[in-house]
């Protein structure tokens, strides 16, 4: 079992499933399932073979911690979130070629994390972005996927850039080997890193580039949202590893300013990945469509994972990587109860919905656990993750920094409640009185994801002993763990023992809850208004303007994407007078350009 066997597994599946489903599409969907499923647990067998090579026709892969760890990642996702396309496959416009797309752009992700060569890396890199963007287009809308990709472009044309002047600099494609031999002084070498970085920035969400992800994930299908959150946004962390880790950034910007012992450059991106968090939290705060709610926590999440890489610290980058795994799980669970729902009742719209809790207990009980490791409350994955990051923020002093990410941890409360609240606590809509639990295909996913969310929470080592393979391999001095308490500057953290004492909370909570008297049910049409007749009942649902009072502050907030379409109809303005100015098929205009030109030539030979 090597590199290649996991690839082949994954060509041949895609091209399997896309026959078997031409069949039938419960083929196609198990074929999916089977395939993603299989490629997780080979990476386990392959685990021991970190930094072999291997060469197929032109591409040349090979084996590192860091593309394991990023592997392991999506492939978790993508394999859980499969088991969804067997009930949705009648659910949208499912066309046979969907199991394909799926199984190829995790099978392209996974060739970029093992590309040993920049070739490699751009060929799959490509191979997700547009596999990504013929599925988008299955969903609501054909303007996400068309957005999606001019993002895509922008950093993929960035990065073919950076990566052919790297090749004129060092003569050659392999990937450590170039990065490492770059020898360009300060400012070449900043236009350069951020060239190169771009990419990762619009794959990741980062603000200015933020605007693709709400779209994408709200108009996508149900069942590849939790794809594109818990999994294809983390190759854009991928290539700010590279862009730090590989390329020696820290020692070449460090002949210049410096911001707490951080070259400015890189301190620029922290900041860039600050504001995300900020705008993230706030848009999320008051979206009704709990799949772009999620998308903007989304935004949020990944300004924390950058922030973690960038530093290159024992204690935030390890936060970081971990953040990467926490929201991936937490987020795709998250998305897949969402997904449930709006399997049962046709609608992601929140103030549509209410008491989900009565008819689909189990997809609240995993949404709950889920949204507490998103929030960053113990004992789940999240706590530790972010705990990490704030530790590390603090020990260097990044005050303002440190405070977005404080802001996104609070705000974030707000953002997953709302859901929470809305959708499955309250009164349950007449129209939903006989819906039942999510089918056990998705009910499989979610509770293993949530096992996964709540055991690496209690246990982090279990995830950790792998971020210090990729500390060691980085060259970072590793996260200190004692036991299986964690070591930082000014403490430690026990996250066992965190978990006993919440655990303990949590029952006298439950005792009292089950002793207090109970107040009476009622439905959402039970309403008394002084004897004025009620024509929209659902307007007096709390969901409706949930958060109206702290969303008033914002409400003529600037919008990023506004300012992207006017300045794109201004070059549509300029394109439009280069076609009447130059293009067109009066013989009278063309002899005048023909005129002015030979007038400037003679003019300038005269002088």
């Amino acid at each position: 079992m090597n590199l290649l066997s996991i690839l082949a597994v994954l060509i041949v599946g895609g091209l399997a499933a896309y026959l078997l489903s031409k069949a039938n599409k419960l083929l196609g969907a198990i074929t999916t399932i089977l395939t993603t499923v299989l490629s997780f647990v080979m990476l386990f067998g392959i685990k021991d073979q970190i930094g072999s090579t291997e060469t197929f026709l032109y591409f040349n892969f090979q084996l590192t911690e860091i593309g394991w760890y990023f592997a392991f990642v999506l492939s978790l996702t993508y394999g859980m979130s499969a088991f969804y396309n067997v009930c949705y496959k009648d659910k949208f416009m499912y066309p046979n070629s969907y199991a394909m797309l799926y199984i190829l752009s995790l099978g392209g992700s996974l060739g970029l994390f093992f590309a040993k060569d920049f070739i490699t890396f751009f060929v799959f890199w490509e191979l997700v972005v547009w596999t990504s963007a013929f599925i988008i287009p299955l969903g609501k809308s054909r303007r996400a996927s068309f957005i999606y990709y001019v993002v895509s472009s922008i950093g993929s044309m960035a990065t073919l850039f950076a990566i052919m002047w790297i090749y004129k600099l060092t003569g050659t494609m392999m990937i450590k080997e170039a990065l490492m031999s770059v020898d360009l002084n300060f400012w070449p070498s900043v236009i350069l890193f951020m060239t190169f970085i771009l990419s990762g920035l619009t794959k990741i969400g980062i603000f200015p580039f933020h605007v693709w992800l709400p779209l994408a994930h709200g108009s996508a299908p149900h069942t590849f949202s939790p794809i594109l959150s818990g999994g294809l946004v983390k190759l854009g962390a991928y290539v700010a590893y590279l862009s730090v880790a590989v390329f020696p950034s820290y020692e070449i910007f460090g002949e210049g300013w410096m911001y707490r012992g951080i070259p400015l450059p890189i301190y620029f991106l922290m900041v860039l990945g600050a504001i995300s968090i900020i705008i993230g939290t706030v848009m999320a705060i008051k979206q009704d469509d709990a799949k772009k709610l999620l998308a903007f926590s989304s935004v949020a999440n990944g300004g924390y994972i950058l922030i973690g890489i960038l530093m290159m610290d024992e204690i935030t980058f390890a936060g970081g990587l971990l953040h990467l795994f926490a929201h991936a799980v937490a987020s795709a669970t998250a998305f897949l109860t969402i997904t449930a729902v709006a399997y049962r009742t046709g609608t992601t719209k929140i103030s549509e919905l209410g008491g989900m809790i009565h008819r689909m207990p189990i997809t609240y009980t995993v949404y709950l656990i889920s949204i507490i490791s998103m929030a960053g409350i113990p004992p789940m994955a999240g706590f530790v993750s972010k705990w990490l990051i704030l530790q590390g923020l603090a020990s260097k002093g990044l005050i303002i920094i440190a405070f977005a990410a404080f802001f996104g941890s609070i705000g974030s409360f707000m953002y997953v409640f709302r859901p929470l609240a809305a959708v499955f606590l309250g009164q349950l809509a007449p129209k939903h009185e006989n819906l039942k639990e999510a089918p056990i295909m998705m009910l499989i996913p979610m509770i293993l994801m949530t096992i996964i969310t709540l055991t690496v929470g209690v246990v982090p080592k279990l995830v950790l002993n792998f971020i210090v393979d990729v500390q060691a391999e980085a060259g970072i001095k590793v996260v200190s763990m004692t036991g299986g308490a964690l070591d930082v500057f000014n403490g430690y953290l026990d996250a066992t023992r965190v978990f006993v004492i919440f655990g303990f909370g949590f029952l006298i909570a439950l005792v009292l809850f089950l002793l207090m008297p109970k107040t009476r049910s009622v439905s959402l049409m039970d309403t008394y208004t002084s004897a004025e007749f009620i024509y929209t009942p659902e307007l007096l649902h709390y969901a409706h303007d949930f958060y109206a009072p702290f969303e008033r502050l914002y409400k003529n907030h600037p919008s990023t994407l506004k300012l992207y379409e006017r300045a794109s109809l201004k070059l549509k303005e300029i394109g439009l007078f280069v076609d009447y100015a130059f293009m067109n098929q009066r013989p009278a205009t063309s002899i005048m350009w023909i005129l002015i030109i030979v007038t400037i030539v003679t003019i300038g030979g005269a002088f």
